[in-house]
């Protein structure tokens, strides 16, 4: 087998006249060199950031479902502490997009997913789609105490209720947690259907009792039966004397009372949904946040308010 000279690639394969190679092929082999680098640089580009794409959510930059699924199994058999799968949906977060728009909604799920990655570091977390997500903490020790999941979640939802700054508006929304310890060996598609289940048996507490983002629970396993866990450092929300679910639900302009922290404030109904609504109301004497709450925390409000009744609902 012959080997051609690569000089001669310019030439169809033929060696340069006379057999020499002169300064002007060199340059070109070198051009040409240069040329392949840079494609073949371009070309190893491109498959970083696909790969990075097909594993990661492009909004957030968390890990897809794709690479939870891919991931989690051998973490939770090379895990020497206990593990447990977390599955995390936001209370409010429909309310905030339908009033405010998908680019409002948008920058509360990377700010969401900021929190989470802040809070449970090294951990796998990962987005699974619309305001889902999922995450695979571990003990702290192996000689963690059995319920050291706990922790995790109650810090989990206080990192995310804080209220947010988002197109010049306070917004804030709570978590609904599913947790399931997970044992071993462990089945990933068995826990992680456990935890969606344990997610909305929370989220329905939520909504019944006025507590979103302060509970969470964990399924049981065999009879499916689940426990909840309510962090002692959130006292639930007394009602107020006129507090009551209304018999339709509240409308965008609607005046209300808003019952919080055993505190009665004055505010305006922004967008709601059947059980919630987001509220625009005072925390202050001169300032205002946007939050959203279950209705039974609401009430009409007839007494006028300057602070919020003197311009209109933004749209």
């Amino acid at each position: 087998m012959r080997i051609l000279d690569p000089a001669a690639a310019d030439t169809g394969g033929a060696p340069p006249a006379g057999g020499m190679r002169t300064e002007a092929d060199t340059a070109r082999l070198q051009a040409r060199i240069d040329q392949l680098e840079a494609h073949v640089q371009r070309l190893e580009q491109e498959r970083s950031t696909l790969r990075w794409m097909a594993g990661h959510d492009a909004l957030t930059g968390l890990a897809n479902r794709r690479l939870f699924h891919a991931l989690a199994p051998t973490l939770l058999r090379a895990e020497e502490r206990s593990s447990a799968v977390l599955i995390l949906d936001l209370n409010g977060f429909k309310p905030i997009n339908d009033t405010f728009g998908h680019d409002a909604g948008d920058e509360v799920l990377c700010v969401i997913a900021r929190r989470m990655g802040a809070c449970l570091g090294d951990h796998l977390v990962a987005r699974f789609g619309g305001d889902e997500f999922a995450a695979l903490p571990s003990a702290p020790r192996p000689d963690a105490p059995e319920a050291w999941w706990h922790e995790v979640a109650a810090s989990l939802s206080a990192a995310i209720a804080p209220p947010m700054n988002v197109a010049g508006r306070k917004l804030a929304v709570t978590a609904s947690i599913g947790v399931v310890p997970a044992s071993h060996p462990a089945d990933l598609a068995d826990l992680l259907r456990r935890a969606d289940q344990a997610m909305f048996r929370a989220k329905r507490h939520a909504r019944t009792t006025g507590r979103p983002g302060i509970t969470w629970v964990v399924a049981g396993e065999g009879d499916g039966r689940a426990v909840m866990y309510e962090p002692a450092a959130s006292p639930a929300i007394p009602p107020g004397p006129t507090a009551q679910a209304p018999a339709v639900p509240y409308r965008p302009g609607d005046p209300v009372w808003v019952h919080r922290d055993g505190m009665r404030r004055a505010g305006v109904v922004e967008g709601a949904s059947e059980w919630a609504a987001l509220v625009r109301y005072r925390y202050s004497d001169t300032g205002t946040m946007v939050d959203t709450m279950p209705a039974d925390c609401l009430a009409i409000r007839a007494e006028a308010d300057p602070h919020l009744d003197r311009e209109p609902s933004d749209p």
